[in-house]
């Protein structure tokens, strides 16, 4: 009986190193086809944001005929960088904000504060007086007022 134990024991363990070697194989395959992964996306090149919108709107000139028509050229479309790098971070705080908003509509006051706290230009009585006015703006017009803030009080972030 003990034989047979012996003969069942060296069976399971040869069948478990089996099993153990064909995973570390598998294994190994996976690590080989992640590093191409890897080089493979090292390897791209990604376009910035800026460069993309320049793209897109060189296309829309181009394949418009109603704007080629007014004399738009791609000149007069063109922001400067800095301007264009000063609308980004602008629509990416707005952007935030909203986010924010929408994920916790709870803390929608707490979060509309700290946005208007980034504005030293404007007084606390004021600040209370916008969160009055936008409290119950739904999340799409709330963008839109926020960028209107921003252009009425000619305030940089």
């Amino acid at each position: 009986m003990k034989e047979k134990e012996i003969k069942e024991l060296r069976r399971r363990e040869f069948e478990e190193r089996k099993h153990s070697s064909e995973l570390l194989s598998m294994i190994k395959d996976i690590e080989k086809k992640n590093a191409e992964m890897e080089e493979f996306l090292s390897n791209l090149t990604i376009t910035s944001r800026n460069d993309l919108l320049k793209e897109i709107t060189s296309d829309i000139i181009e394949k418009n005929s109603i704007i080629k028509e007014h004399g738009f050229f791609k000149e007069n479309v063109y922001v400067s960088e800095s301007v264009s790098s000063e609308l980004i971070s602008i629509n990416s705080i707005i952007d935030n904000l909203v986010s924010n908003i929408q994920k916790n509509p709870s803390k929608k006051i707490l979060y509309l504060r700290l946005f208007l706290d980034r504005f030293h230009d404007i007084s606390d009585q004021d600040k209370n007086v916008l969160i009055q006015s936008v409290k119950d703006e739904a999340f799409e017009g709330l963008k839109e007022k926020m960028l209107s803030l921003i252009n009425i009080f000619k305030l940089e972030i």
